[in-house]
């Protein structure tokens, strides 16, 4: 499992259980914060509201600056559509950085063209007929929300037309003059007779308040679409629009010069500044700091963008449609957050299934859709607001991942390695090694840490391991380290069972596998055996310095295992009876069909019981769970588990295997007895919990046989159930007589493997 290690006190705060103000959406009963870098922070607010339910809102907080600026991106062309990855992924081909992002304008369907304005690295990219709301961001990050009105004209020198549209499909029986760029796409998507006029542009940019020139290369009549030149601008119209428009075009010849010039109606100068900026049929949410109120009604999955007083931006989402998850919201309802936020100005967006957002956090490799679509998938839409990170790499630390599990409590004695996975500089780039971290140890215990991050843990008390390099520290982890613990519990590991007493026959060939484990407050200490002293007392036998008792051979005797950790000491009674051949030493075995295999297995020392009342008992019909299993199967390969001690297990959930399972499955998996259960993306578990089928079981049995290529057909009625990755295991186990199905000639596979039925299988192998 991987921890993450962040540099600042702040950058991760949960919000759980904390009672807000803001009460629109109901009372905050969760969330989290994350510090992004480059001044924006992301954020997770959960909510309840006795009228709705749950609802989960999304946000970024920007404050302008040029480590980070908002643009708008449309990807390759006007025509079409794409999701926020195909929308991050032309930005990263094109030298840009994303570092959060989410949807923008509404947008035809059947075209992907944005119903609105849309300006982008200075251009005018798209433009609608008549004025909209939007929202400008200048090249210093800076942002405003205003009307948006921009009158295009073209000139010969002597007369002027209107371009009503840039950037939009010119239907048939439409009017207007369009001007298209290679931005619109490869070609013009004309579907009836038009009038072309293809212009090379000279000086100036379609911007606003400012002049293009154009020279024109080429007039004429086609019935359908041509291609638009790369860097190309092409004037069109229906040839049966406006008949003053499409005389001004006829007349035009190559060689003639024509000024494009943009103005923004009725104003001040402000949308002179913006570098980029989109606009919304969707409408103004927020005026100086007034909730709008005039909507139509209907809940739903939401977007917006805000501008608060002090300058910095909000970009907003909410989820929706999603029972039991989140709501939505009415526009009203949504205008009232935004002000709740800080929004004297905010304008709402593409929302429903559209609503989308993504960010890239600190210490990752990749952006992340963190919201959930209404969908069920991401929706390609027009176009995104995004900041982009125009950071340079520091190498300078920041965010550490380190490898390991979540349990940092140790019994004195052992030793903790700092694995470093990875490590990311202030501006999120991904370091290279050498790192150049260096290590020390703040504790008032006898605990050091070397130069390889190995962490040597003496005494009792707490071990704070700081990391740090050339500019301060960059992280910590912190070890709990304790010499005597409050309880020692010991397991036998033929089938890691806590064991109180051992009631056994004398027979100097028997061992037992012993491991010990030690608990404070409830929680295991990491420990091996070798930290504890192991001792027998009376002449029942000796036992090692990993906990492996051997049987003395003599009768009629009790003694004690003794098992200490600093100051506590845990004894197993031991009771040795000169029992008849392979006598039954379990209680409730005593009429069960599998007592003789079980108590000749238990005589090896393969299998063992539990305590019950004073009683030893086997449990023979419950079902065994696959960490159960596995160390039975160590047990009878007789597995040295210290040849494994180096072995890396690759699964999902190692930290839940428990401590004194952990070296029976690291010997069974590099023996490739057990690889784990594969699940849908690659990655698979071990499940230690879990009971194991008879498929899985009889698949784990079969590598312990040796191979056999001429294996038979099965004969069971329920054959067809058996997974066909057990086939060969099962059809191993029949062919040597291990297996031969239940009266009523079925297998049943995928049934849970009885612990008398896991016992008998491995008995006949032994004995075949």
């Amino acid at each position: 499992m991987r921890k993450k290690i962040l540099f600042f006190a702040m950058t991760l705060l949960l919000l759980t259980g904390i009672t807000a103000s803001a009460d629109v959406l109901g009372e905050q009963n969760g969330g989290w914060s994350t510090y992004m870098g480059a001044f924006t922070y992301f954020h997770n607010v959960q909510f309840n509201s006795d009228s709705v339910g749950k609802q989960n809102e999304y946000y970024v907080e920007y404050t302008p600056n040029e480590d980070a600026v908002p643009i708008v991106v449309n990807g390759a062309s006007i025509w079409g559509t794409r999701n926020i990855k195909q929308a991050e992924q032309y930005m990263q081909e094109n030298g840009l950085r994303p570092l959060a992002g989410i949807n923008a304008d509404y947008f035809s369907f059947k075209t992907g063209i944005p119903m609105g304005y849309t300006i982008a690295d200075g251009e005018i990219i798209s433009k609608e007929y008549g004025g909209q709301d939007a929202v400008g961001f200048r090249s210093d990050g800076t942002g405003f929300i205003k009307w948006l009105d921009i009158q295009t004209t073209v000139t010969d020198g002597e007369k002027s037309i209107d371009v009503m549209y840039i950037n939009k499909w010119c239907q048939a029986g439409f009017d207007p003059v369009y001007l298209l760029t290679d931005k619109f796409g490869k070609t013009t998507k004309t579907q009836s007779e038009c009038i072309f006029v293809i212009c090379t542009p000279n000086e100036g940019r379609l911007h606003v308040d400012e002049t293009m020139s154009l020279t024109v290369d080429d007039v004429f009549i086609y019935n359908g679409e041509i291609e638009i030149p790369e860097g190309k601008v092409v004037l069109l119209m229906d040839t049966s629009g406006v008949s003053e428009y499409y005389d001004f075009l006829s007349r035009l010849h190559a060689g003639q010069t024509l000024t494009v010039a943009n103005q923004a109606v009725g104003d001040d100068g402000t949308w002179k500044t913006a570098e980029n900026a989109v606009s919304s049929v969707g409408g103004r949410l927020v005026t100086n700091g007034v909730a709008n109120s005039d909507f139509e009604a209907g809940a739903a999955p939401r977007t917006a963008v805000g501008i608060k007083a002090d300058g910095n931006i909000i970009f907003y989402t909410l989820d929706g449609r999603q029972s039991g998850y989140s709501y939505g919201a009415q526009l009203k309802t949504l205008a009232k957050r935004m002000v709740e936020l800080g929004c004297v100005d905010a304008l709402n967006l593409d929302g429903g299934g559209s609503t989308t957002i993504s960010a890239w956090f600190p210490g990752k490799d990749n952006t992340m859709v963190v919201n959930s679509p209404s969908d069920g998938y991401l929706r390609s839409v027009a176009n995104y607001i995004f900041l982009k990170d125009n950071r340079e790499r520091t190498n300078i630390p920041w965010i550490i991942n380190i490898t390991g599990g979540t349990n940092n409590n140790y019994l004195s004695g052992m030793t903790a390695n700092i694995n470093i996975e990875s490590v990311y500089d202030t501006a999120n780039y991904k370091m290279e090694e050498p790192y150049n971290i260096k290590y020390r140890a703040d504790t008032d215990t006898d605990s050091t840490v070397d130069e390889n991050g190995a962490v040597s843990l003496n005494g009792t008390g707490d071990v704070k391991v700081v990391m740090y390099g050339d500019n301060g520290d960059v992280a910590d982890v912190t070890y709990g380290v304790y010499e005597t613990p409050e309880e020692i519990k010991v397991y036998n590991q033929a089938d890691w069972k806590e064991i109180s007493e051992i009631y056994t026959e004398a027979n100097e060939e028997l061992q037992l596998n012993l491991s010990a484990a030690s608990y404070k407050n409830g929680i295991e200490l990491l420990s091996t055996n070798r930290l504890y002293k192991w001792e027998v007392e009376g002449d029942i036998g000796t036992i090692t310095e990993d906990g492996i008792f051997t049987l003395a051979d003599t009768v009629n005797k009790d003694g004690k295992i003794k098992v200490t950790a600093g100051a506590l000491t845990k004894e197993i009674p031991v009771h040795i009876s000169d029992y008849p051949s392979t006598p039954n030493p379990f209680y409730d075995t005593e009429n069960h069909w599998a007592k003789d295999i079980i108590a000749d297995m238990a005589a090896t020392g393969i299998i063992s019981g539990f305590e019950e009342n004073g009683k030893m008992i086997f449990k023979p019909d419950n079902n065994m769970t696959r960490a159960e299993f596995a160390s039975m199967i160590a047990n009878y390969k007789k597995l040295d588990f210290s040849k494994y001690d180096d072995v890396k297990l690759d699964f999902t959930d190692n930290d839940i295997i428990p401590q004194w399972a952990v070296p029976a499955v690291k010997a069974v998996y590099k023996e490739g007895i057990i690889l784990g259960r594969v699940n849908d993306d690659g990655t698979s578990t071990f499940a230690p919990y879990d009971n194991i089928t008879r498929a899985e079981a009889m698949t784990i049995l079969g590598r312990i046989l040796p191979n056999n290529d001429d294996l038979p057909n099965l004969p069971f009625a329920d054959k067809n159930d058996i997974p066909q990755w057990a086939e060969e295991g099962v059809s191993k186990l029949y062919s040597t007589g291990i297996v031969s199905g239940y009266e009523d000639n079925t297998i049943l596979p995928n049934n849970n493997m009885k612990r008398a039925e896991a016992a008998t299988m491995l008995y006949k192998i032994e004995n075949k």
